[in-house]
């Protein structure tokens, strides 16, 4: 596959970034149905107001998994270009929350191919910042300051997701988002050091990212045992000099909290990341041969590297790689990749 040049590949993200932001119908006020909206302020005074990038919370239908998928968004999006995936989760049981963070910046923006040449890590500290803030210790202690974001400990990707969860829990105590935080008896058993507020039972967590948040999730699985990571179109993480794909450290080096066999990946095939995406995978020993999903069934012949070739629903520059996961772009109604999306969540 040939891989988009820098240039092509920015003003993509930022064509992207304004497309995403249409607002979505069904619950009021915005809202889609079967899902309630939370204003990150609401959840902490330390973070910025905006009605118009909501987190979204949706309770469980049909039999309870007593999971959490928290969803993802990519680069420039937000939880209301979700809303098909969120749902489709949301109907196979889990309990969902879209978790609205600083996405603004996207990854081959924040590290070029030259720049990720020179400097290894300039993945892994574009991720820790965006994930934990700039300067803030990640669980293993070591903490980065990318130039590329501005991302402050507050509003970090974990202090406003462990924030939305307490947020629910608190408001919504009899529908309980409580049993997916570190409590017992009702007691919270494990306050976060950093964050000041009580940390999730990651082993009910599941995490699933689009393209920006695909890296997010990947990044999260790092520290934290989960049970399940589901990657759309993702991880970026990789530079290419001179037709050679180099996997970022942070993804070959291991030592992840999550086994490789939780995690799965689902990227079109006429994606223009999708060299790179799927070196990314075999570099954390995803299970193959890649597999279609298109017309077939789970578990896919139990692979964990799964493909789409459908036509995009949008014809937006970046459709294919939006296809995997934005409501704008999936194919069909109800979306064809349901059962591929249930499926890499664990269901």
């Amino acid at each position: 596959m040939v891989r988009l040049a820098l240039g092509a590949v920015v003003s993509l993200v930022a064509i992207l970034a304004s497309s995403c932001q249409q607002p979505v119908t069904g619950g009021g006020s915005g809202t889609p149905s079967g899902s309630i909206s939370i204003d990150p302020c609401a959840t902490s005074s330390a973070l910025s107001c905006d009605p118009f990038q909501v987190n979204l919370a949706y309770l469980p239908q049909g039999t309870p998994r007593h999971q959490l998928a928290i969803v993802l968004n990519g680069a420039g999006a937000q939880p209301l270009a979700y809303t098909k995936l969120s749902s489709s989760l949301q109907a196979a049981g889990f309990a969902v929350a879209a978790v609205r963070y600083s996405s603004s910046a996207g990854t081959p923006a924040a590290c070029p191919d030259a720049n990720a040449a020179a400097d290894p890590d300039c993945h892994r500290a574009y991720r820790s910042e965006i994930t934990f803030g700039a300067n803030v210790a990640d669980p293993t202690g070591h903490a980065y300051d990318s130039s590329s974001v501005a991302v402050s400990q507050a509003s970090s990707l974990v202090n406003r997701t462990l924030r939305l969860v307490d947020y629910l829990a608190s408001h919504y105590p009899s529908d309980g988002w409580s049993d997916y935080q570190a409590r017992s008896g009702g007691v919270c058993t494990s306050v976060d050091p950093v964050y000041g507020v009580c940390d999730l039972d990651w082993s009910k967590v599941v995490l699933v990212g689009h393209s920006l948040g695909a890296g997010e999730a990947l990044y999260l699985s790092k520290f934290h045992p989960v049970a399940r990571v589901a990657m759309l179109s993702g991880p970026f993480d990789e530079n290419t000099v001179s037709g050679t794909i180099t996997v970022a450290p942070w993804i070959t080096e291991g030592g992840f909290a999550t086994p490789s066999s939780s995690m799965f990946g689902l990227t079109n095939t006429i994606e223009p990341n999708f060299a790179a995406t799927s070196a990314a995978w075999n570099a954390l020993g995803l299970v193959g041969p890649q597999v279609s999903v298109d017309g077939a069934l789970a578990p896919y012949g139990g692979s964990q590297q799964l493909t789409t070739s459908l036509t995009p629903a949008c014809t937006t520059p970046g459709s294919s790689h939006n296809s995997t996961g934005q409501d704008l772009c999936v194919n069909g109604a109800p979306p064809k990749l349901t059962m591929a999306w249930q499926f890499m969540a664990g269901a």
